[in-house]
């Protein structure tokens, strides 16, 4: 998921419940959600936080923060996170922070290089936090401007364990949509060599830093990999269409026939493949719509564990924001009240993850 869809149900709002089971969840339920622990991230009462199994644990130094994506390996926790008011503003984001085992680091002093936000430089995060491992990946660019000139230069980099290491620093590259950690290596998507009359761009990816065209005016979603070989999720940004493509061979998988709406992600687990939309997913070729009694029906995360389904998903109500809840088979077992969006005590629920 980008950072910018994150922007709506984060700015909405206050206060959580971690509600009772249900007396007739079914005996499988029951032992799944016994049998791993749920994490939950975001933010209540304007501080980042996240609940292991409905209990809540408040991040060091996250007043007016927010956490949006959570990781747990072997034991140790990591949270990824913004500050609360760039994002009410609508600005682009400059402060992430880092939290591993509830202690916080501020990712432009974690890692290697990065200048401090500035008329003269800008940083940015691309979309997600890696850990594999042990190993820390962040990735992302940083602009510096000539104060002399209105020229810039850009360069792209990723950082393990906040050691950087170059990309590429091509004038030529612009707008990097996605990277991914496959094998060791890093994949990360990229427009290149834009022509403005009439509009078009290569689409690309760098293995490491060696590049490799792909497309042209798509961009690069998502990677997948299965024992066929590693697929790109490519979008052709004049068409809307979108299909899979194995990045060595080129050969192309379909998406599932005239879907509901846009496939947003897709997770495979096994021999089992799962498209989700908006307010749908697809396992393998049997449509789900979701059609909650209660408008529980946007899908905001989506994971799979086990053959087991869990999910975020939001209410909107018109002129408020959103409801969010937890949903463990379409079972609820945690909800987040809202207050109006004006409210100080900013919170909502943003990441999920099973451990």
């Amino acid at each position: 998921m980008t950072m910018r869809n994150l922007i709506l149900p984060f700015i909405l709002l206050l206060t959580f419940v971690f509600s009772c089971r249900e007396n007739d969840i079914d005996e499988g339920l029951e032992k799944n959600i016994n049998s791993v622990n749920l994490y939950i991230a975001g933010a209540e009462n304007n501080e980042a936080c996240y609940w292991k199994n409905g209990q809540k644990v408040v991040l060091q130094n996250g007043n007016g923060l927010y956490a949006h994506q959570i990781i747990v390996e072997n034991n140790n926790i990591y949270v990824f996170g913004s500050m609360t008011s760039e994002y009410i503003s609508g600005l682009p984001s400059k402060h992430y922070y880092l939290w591993k085992n509830g202690i916080r680091y501020n990712l432009d002093e974690y890692l290697e290089d990065v200048p401090n936000p500035g008329p003269n430089s800008n940083f940015g995060i691309i979309s997600k936090m890696i850990v594999e491992n042990g190993n820390i990946y962040f990735s992302g660019y940083i602009t510096i401007y000539n104060s002399s000139s209105t020229l810039s230069t850009t360069s792209y980099y990723f950082w393990k364990n906040g050691i950087k290491t170059l990309i590429s620093n091509d004038n030529n590259v612009t707008f990097p949509t996605s990277y991914d950690l496959i094998n060791n290596e890093i994949y990360f998507s990229v427009r290149k060599n834009y022509q403005y009359n009439p509009l078009t761009w290569e689409t690309g990816f760098f293995k490491n830093n060696i590049y490799l065209s792909l497309e042209n005016n798509s961009d690069i979603k998502s990677y997948h990999v299965d024992n066929t070989g590693i697929y790109a999720l490519i979008k052709n940004v004049f068409t809307n269409q979108q299909y899979l493509k194995n990045i060595h061979t080129n050969t192309t998988l379909q998406l599932p026939t005239n879907p509901p709406g846009e496939i947003l992600n897709i997770i495979w687990e096994g021999n089992d493949k799962y498209y989700i939309g908006s307010n749908f997913y697809y396992k393998n070729n049997t449509l789900v719509q979701i059609n909650d009694p209660n408008g529980y029906n946007r899908i905001g995360e989506f994971l799979v564990k086990d053959q087991q389904i869990y999910m975020i998903r939001y209410k909107e109500i018109i002129n408020f924001g959103e409801l969010a809840k937890v949903f463990i088979n379409n079972t609820e077992v945690q909800n987040q009240p809202i207050t109006s969006i004006g409210d100080p005590n900013v919170g909502g629920l943003l990441s999920i993850f099973i451990d």
